[in-house]
């Protein structure tokens, strides 16, 4: 079983990751929280302090973007490899309003067309540099039954990984994972999957295991935050 770290805005930037690496058990992977590119190029002073290799030592972090543009995406994976990363990760699962009306994070899900045809600009792109792409994903906007065609859509493309979080925007952090719609993500996705989302405890990581023990990567956000050991 491999562990993931969640990338939460404005709590899981590089100073909590080498605490918490420092401390508890390490993880296998950490995501950073959300970097969003600008038309204009260049991240933030307080992006760049949270991705350089000095502040990452002895983790494989991961830097996750937030973006509806292609274009916006590349040039940003392109600066990332000179720091040296070989992964991206594109946020589809921010569940933001602000975020959502601009049509990024679980917004972009509203369109499964234009998503397709950024999919394919992007994973062109990546290729091209050498680098992988893995994705976070929700359900849908509205209703779970939404991911048939947003799950057909992924397994089009060459992703490294598909990260689930089975809510749907509307869902917020509401109500109880779409564990059916899990079920079928598992049965019909042609990538590795890792589960996101409730593991709060030991008892509920051990019910994931047994309903799907084909799962092997399992990322931990507001659970390991309250609870780090």
């Amino acid at each position: 079983m491999k562990f993931y770290l969640a990338p939460m805005e404005g709590v899981t930037g590089y100073i909590y990751r080498n605490a918490y690496h420092a401390h508890f058990r390490p993880m296998d992977k950490y995501f950073t929280p959300f970097l969003a590119p600008k038309h204009n190029g260049g991240f933030s002073h307080r992006e760049i302090n949270d991705i350089l290799p000095e502040h990452n030592e002895g983790m494989d972090t991961v830097p996750q973007l937030l973006t509806g543009n292609s274009e916006d995406f590349l040039r940003a994976a392109r600066e990332l490899k000179e720091y040296g990363y070989k992964e991206v990760n594109l946020n589809l699962g921010c569940p933001s309003g602000t975020v959502a009306a601009k049509g990024k994070g679980a917004g972009f899900l509203r369109e499964p067309e234009g998503l397709e045809l950024f999919l394919e600009q992007v994973c062109e792109g990546m290729e091209r540099l050498g680098l992988e792409l893995s994705v976070k994903t929700r359900l849908g906007i509205e209703e779970p039954e939404e991911f048939d065609r947003l799950l057909s859509i992924y397994n089009r493309f060459p992703l490294k990984e598909l990260i689930i979080h089975p809510r749907v925007l509307k869902d917020f952090y509401k109500y109880t994972p779409r564990m059916e719609t899990y079920r079928y993500a598992a049965e019909h996705s042609r990538h590795s999957l890792c589960f996101n989302g409730d593991i709060h405890s030991v008892g509920a990581y051990g019910r994931l295991r047994q309903t799907f023990p084909e799962t092997e990567k399992v990322m931990l956000g507001r659970g390991i935050l309250q609870d780090p050991g």
